[in-house]
Order: structure tokens, then C-alpha cells, then sequence
């Protein structure tokens, strides 16, 4: 085995630290890091799933390929006596809604100060970067703008504005990424086999009635 060259493709994809690093210096300074100058900010060990913003201490974590009743979880928690989960359905349809023209949703849970980030089935490595780049600048937004604490509606109208926030950016941010010297067809934000979705009108029904 060629270590050399195995390394060289692996400093040259993006993981969930380099991504931190590169995407938060990109969405607000519109510089894009090569390879070279992230690995010198890297970290020898990282807390696996840190949110970092630049070089910043940490300020929240993400999940990525999480399932959907894990989501589903966090926007109803369950009732203590009976277990069931309730008034998340209206929550994941707004989410579906926002996302409906992505290969994800992503959701951040304030008390918890973690994004969950599902995939759908067509989630490309270029999508979970996407949907990784909302997770760091939705959670930073909010640290910003809501040291109190928000709710719901608040965290969905945050969310959509960074979404198209980004979605305004975003071919010509890949495409600055790529040009930087970054594989981007190398999914490596998840640590392990994700989960994956197929959402259909029956099955988001099917969701929102279990949480009634």
C-alpha cells in the first residue's frame, strides 16, 4: 500500500474538522484555505461532531446522518409517563417544507446546542457538505443572536435564512472549494454508516401522527 499517496487524498478531503475551519473562513470572509494552510491549524485530537468557527473555542456540536425518529425525538420530546411523542409534527412539516428542495434537513436543539443533520436517500458528498455548512453557520448565528434561549418559529425563520443564505453562494463556493485544491466528491463528514431517508406524503403523515 502506497501510505504517502493515502495520506495525500486523505489531507486533501474534507472532514468534519477541516470543514469547520474551511467553511467558517469562507461564508463570512469569502476566503477559501487550501490544504496546506488548514492542516497547520489542525488539531491532533478533536472532540468528534465540534462546532469551531475559525480557530473559536467550541460553541456547539452536529450529527449527521442521524434517523429521522432520533429528529423526531429531539422536536417532541416524550411524554415521561407514557413515552409517546407529541407536537413535533408540525414542526418536521415546516422543516420538510424549507428543505423541500435539498437532500436534507437540519435541525438545532438550543438547550442541547447540537444540529442534527438527516440525509435523504441522493445525498451526495457535495450535499452533506451543504447541509454541514448550514449546521456550523446556523448554530454560530444563533449563539449570536439568541443567548437566551429562541423559540421554535424563531429557530425555523434562522434556519431558513441561512439556508438561502447559503444557497446564494453555494455553486460558486464549490466551485472556489474545488479550485483550492479540496476533493469534494470524498464524503467524509460521517465517522460511520448514516442513516438515509425517503420522505413521501404517507410516510411524513404517518411521522406526524405518531407525535400527536
Amino acid at each position: 500500500m502506497n501510505h504517502a499517496a493515502v495520506r495525500a487524498v486523505s489531507l486533501h478531503s474534507l472532514n468534519r474538522q477541516r470543514a469547520n475551519i474551511v467553511l467558517s473562513n469562507l461564508l463570512v470572509d469569502k476566503r477559501v484555505m487550501t490544504p496546506d494552510e488548514v492542516s497547520s491549524q489542525e488539531r491532533i485530537f478533536e472532540w468528534n461532531g465540534v462546532l469551531r468557527w475559525k480557530d473559536s473555542l467550541p460553541f456547539a456540536k452536529a450529527r449527521i446522518g442521524v434517523t429521522l425518529h432520533n429528529l423526531l425525538k429531539t422536536l417532541a420530546p416524550a411524554h415521561i409517563v407514557t413515552g409517546a411523542m407529541r407536537d413535533g409534527g408540525s414542526i418536521l412539516e415546516r422543516l420538510v417544507k424549507i428543505y423541500s428542495h435539498e437532500n436534507f434537513l437540519v435541525w438545532y436543539d438550543s438547550p442541547k446546542r447540537t444540529a442534527y443533520i438527516v440525509l435523504k436517500g441522493q445525498a451526495s458528498a457535495k450535499v452533506q457538505l451543504k447541509a454541514w455548512a448550514l449546521a456550523l453557520w446556523g448554530a454560530h448565528r444563533f449563539g449570536k443572536q439568541y443567548a437566551t434561549g429562541a423559540s421554535p418559529e424563531d429557530l425555523l425563520q434562522l434556519l431558513e435564512m441561512t439556508l438561502r443564505d447559503i444557497s446564494s453562494q453555494w455553486d460558486d463556493s464549490i466551485e472556489r472549494i474545488k479550485a483550492a485544491g479540496w476533493d469534494i466528491d470524498i464524503a467524509n463528514l460521517e465517522t460511520s454508516s448514516g442513516s438515509r431517508i425517503r420522505l413521501t406524503a404517507k410516510s411524513l403523515q404517518a411521522m406526524s401522527t405518531t407525535t400527536e
